[in-house]
């Protein structure tokens, strides 16, 4: 492993009058589990120059991926450079507006900065040189939750309620501040991906899985419906007023970070700030909801969770002194009617290839090279697709039927 010339970035983390005497650089996480970049794992002893002490720095530095296929893909020139943004710009205006709401613990919902860079000649370009330093959670306590399990009931409350959290402070900065919303957040919250057409091509395969079921069955016609005007509507994700805030927009399990203390969840990180953008908060609450939140816990709890999200967006709210009369549930209800199918879409895609992936395997499909127009091919994929699955795909259409969300 080797990562050139870091020491420089870590100047202001480590403060005066102390040098790096070593450094040991691993792999994070195991091949196969990081879809958007190379994660490596820091180790760095530091030595005070005056009295002689040392002490031990843990932090995750996160580059480019290394095939430039997939630097195309996560359109690293844009999401690099946001990512960067986001710690280094849009946190400390969040912060500071909470501070000045006399709001005792600030956000809190992600790894701290260390340092970054573009590159090592100055340029505005991201190459193979670009670096993120930030806090090694797991060193503090934090880890992944397995993503073929998925969060448990307190688990997932907790994950919501910062999410609510994440959510109500640029919605606030929105209302309370405009003019500082829209000179210094808003320009940073663009789209960076549309939908992609690889999406479109697995719907015969999905409509399959979903056929499966009885239950299920009647529904394969509208989710068809749906998926192909969600494909097919380059303003998919059109922001609506006045829910539209800041959203992570890749909110899935392997992109939250839980800490427990004897066997409690205590704490919540969200990591991977690539692709944030302006979007219905609904867009996260569902995407996590479906994606990474245990089937049996979904079936019995989902209503409740939503709703225990929405009463903390307003309690948020009201301890930023805003006006929650338009942020009513019956509003947000409505939210949920224009954004669910299209999380829905997205979700029926991302758990066989993404939840329920290989482990351990770059770049890797769930079922090897295939040609998705086969028949043979489809009808070996979906029988080797786990029950688990095909139980979580199943069931979200039929919440989202029964909610005439499609």
């Amino acid at each position: 492993m080797s990562l050139q010339s870091f020491e420089n970035l870590l100047s202001k983390t480590l403060g005066a009058n102390k040098k790096i005497i070593h450094s040991d650089i691993t792999n994070l996480v195991a091949a196969g589990e990081n879809f958007g970049g190379e994660l490596l794992k820091l180790t760095i002893t530091v030595e005070n120059q005056i009295t002689k002490e040392t002490e031990v720095l843990h932090a995750v530095a996160k580059k480019i991926p290394e095939m430039e296929l997939f630097q195309k893909i996560f359109n690293i020139q844009e999401t690099f450079k946001s990512e960067i943004i986001f710690y280094e710009k849009l946190v400390p205006i969040f912060r500071q507006f909470q501070e000045q709401h006399k709001i005792k613990n600030v956000l809190n919902c992600f790894a701290e900065l260390y340092g970054s860079r573009l590159n090592l000649n100055g340029s505005d370009i991201v190459d193979r040189d670009a670096v993120i330093i930030l806090e090694d959670l797991i060193v503090s306590g934090y880890k992944n939750l397995d993503r073929y399990i998925g969060y448990d009931m307190e688990e997932a409350k907790l994950a919501l309620k910062e999410l609510a959290v994440l959510h109500s402070v640029p919605l606030g900065i929105k209302m309370k501040k405009p003019d500082l919303f829209q000179k210094d957040i808003r320009p940073h919250l663009e789209e960076k991906f549309k939908p992609q057409q690889g999406i479109l091509d697995t719907l015969m395969f999905i409509s399959e899985i979903l056929f499966e079921s009885d239950k299920c069955a009647a529904a394969v016609t509208k989710v068809q419906k749906v998926w192909k005007l969600f494909t097919n509507n380059p303003d998919s994700y059109k922001p609506r007023e006045p829910f539209a805030t800041l959203s992570h927009s890749d909110l899935w399990v392997n992109n939250i970070m839980i800490k427990h203390d004897k066997g409690k969840p205590i704490h919540i990180k969200f990591v991977d700030f690539q692709v944030y953008n302006y979007k219905s908060p609904v867009i996260d609450l569902l995407n996590f909801l479906f994606t990474s939140v245990r089937n049996e816990v979904l079936k019995e709890n989902i209503d409740d969770l939503i709703r225990f999200y929405h009463k903390e967006l307003i309690e948020n709210l009201k301890q930023l002194e805003c006006n929650t009369e338009d942020y009513r549930f019956s509003e947000f209800q409505k939210e949920l009617q224009e954004d669910a199918y299209k999380v829905l879409c997205w979700a029926l895609n991302f758990i066989p290839f993404i939840i329920f992936g290989p482990k351990g395997k770059v770049g890797a499909s769930p079922h090897g090279d295939f040609d998705i127009n086969s028949n043979k091919i489809r009808d070996e994929m979906r029988k080797a697709t786990p029950y688990i699955a095909k139980e979580k795909m199943q069931f979200i259409v039929e919440y989202c039927e029964s909610k005439k969300w499609i």
